[in-house]
């Protein structure tokens, strides 16, 4: 199965460094224009289907992306929602700066009510594997959010560099065989 992962375009959240997690936040102006571009990028992919998080900035995203890209097929998918694809859910935090929230890991403290990056971890692959049983030869487009990217690929060991960010509407690209995840691009 080709997998085309990719994050959400740009929200006020992540314009002002703001932790969104399960926020309900809309994609700014910026982050429509991002997805309308990003379909290009869909063009030489035929999608045989396209799943988000239930949240309106993946599902905007997922929708303006296949809108805009040159495969014609693609404009009247459907775009199926998956509870299992939504953010991390950070918890007090939600709201909170960047800096707060690091603050926050260094010491320790008040971080109870954060959703486990395990957690994270098994409820997207419990999607991967079954849309794998669904779809293994087919490709699907998956949009959703940067930590829970970020998470699984690093859980699966194809994540190429810890300090470089998923990109507002970065692409990556992976097979998986129904055992293991292959990365062929990231952030395109």
């Amino acid at each position: 199965m080709k997998i085309l992962l990719v994050r959400h375009g740009e929200t006020n959240y992540n314009k002002n460094k703001l932790i969104q997690g399960h926020s309900d936040i809309e994609l700014n102006e910026t982050g429509r224009n991002q997805a309308t571009s990003a379909g290009e990028k869909l063009s030489a992919h035929n999608i045989d289907y396209a799943f988000s998080s239930p949240l309106k900035r993946a599902v905007e995203t997922a929708r303006l992306m296949l809108d805009n890209s040159n495969n014609s097929q693609n404009i009247s998918k459907e775009v199926t929602a998956d509870e299992r694809l939504i953010e991390k859910f950070f918890g007090d935090f939600e709201g909170s700066t960047f800096d707060e929230y690091f603050s926050a890991l260094e010491s320790e403290q008040g971080l109870e009510s954060i959703e486990k990056d395990e957690d994270v971890y098994e409820r997207v692959n419990s999607f991967f594997s079954e849309q794998y049983l669904k779809h293994k030869d087919e490709t699907i487009l998956v949009v959703c959010h940067g930590a829970l990217i970020r998470i699984f690929l690093t859980a699966v060991r194809a994540y190429p560099n810890m300090t470089t960010l998923v990109d507002n509407t970065g692409l990556n690209i992976l097979n998986y065989d129904g055992q293991e995840f292959i990365l062929e691009k990231f952030n395109i």
